[in-house]
Parts: C-alpha cells; structure tokens; sequence
C-alpha cells in the first residue's frame, strides 16, 4: 500500500468526497421535488424532468441505488483517509484522519448538500436524473 503515492490517495479521497455529495443531494432533490410540476415540465418536454419522472416510477429501487452507492463511496473514503492518516502519522493517524474525516464528510458530504438540494429540488434532481439514470441502466437493468 506505500506504493501508491499520497497525491493519488488525496485525489481519490476528493472524487470520493465529491461523489458522496453528489448522491446525497441526488436523493433529496429527487425526493423534494413537486410531483405535479415535475409532470407538467416533463410534458413541456424538459429532459430533465422526463428523466427524473422515469426514474421515480420506481422510487424503492432509486432509494436503494443511491443509498448503496453513497455508503460504496463513503466507506472508499474512510479506507482512503485512514492510509492517508496512518502514512502521515503512524499509529496516531487513524484516529486524526476518523475525526478529520467524520467532520468534512457531515459537512461537505451529507450538510451542505442535502440543504443545497432542499432549497432547489428541481435543479439539482434534474441535472443529477441524467447521470443516475445511466448509472441504474448500467448496474441495475
């Protein structure tokens, strides 16, 4: 494991930061959004809300999806901090980097973007319908 160099994990650690973020605001855009105005956007012909109407036809295995993917990405990073943190600092980098880690991902990870996605459900399910929509085609159907 001390082959691989620490700018890799760091920039692993950030995409999987990223990804956490980004599965955390997806599923409360999706499930924040106005039901009857999404319908009448997907009818006006909005990509977006046609994709987010498909995929909350199924809203049990949307859920499941992006919550099992959110903890794939999430204990990625707690793996990755802690070699990052043992590298760093020994024995004592393993409690440094769950503290650290605990922290930025409440904040950056699960916080802000849920709060983010809470104020604007219709841009952020939109614009995230079309990468999950992929993603569930690719592992799922």
């Amino acid at each position: 494991m001390d082959s691989i160099p620490l700018s890799t994990l760091f920039i692993t650690l950030i995409i999987c930061l990223v990804l956490s973020a980004y599965f955390s605001s997806s599923e409360t855009g999706l499930l924040s959004l106005n039901k009857y105005r999404m319908r009448y956007l997907a009818e006006q012909g909005n990509k977006g809300a046609q994709k987010a109407e498909k995929l909350l036809e199924k809203p049990d295995t949307l859920l499941s999806f992006i919550l099992i993917f959110n903890n794939l990405v999430n204990i990625s990073a707690s793996a990755i901090a802690t070699m990052i943190g043992m590298r760093l600092y020994g024995d004592a980098g393993v409690a440094i980097a769950t503290g650290l880690l605990t922290f930025v991902m409440l904040v950056f990870s699960e916080i802000f973007p849920k709060t983010v996605a809470a104020l604007h459900p219709e841009k952020v399910a939109f614009l995230s319908s079309h990468v999950l929509n992929v993603l569930i085609k690719i592992f799922i159907r």
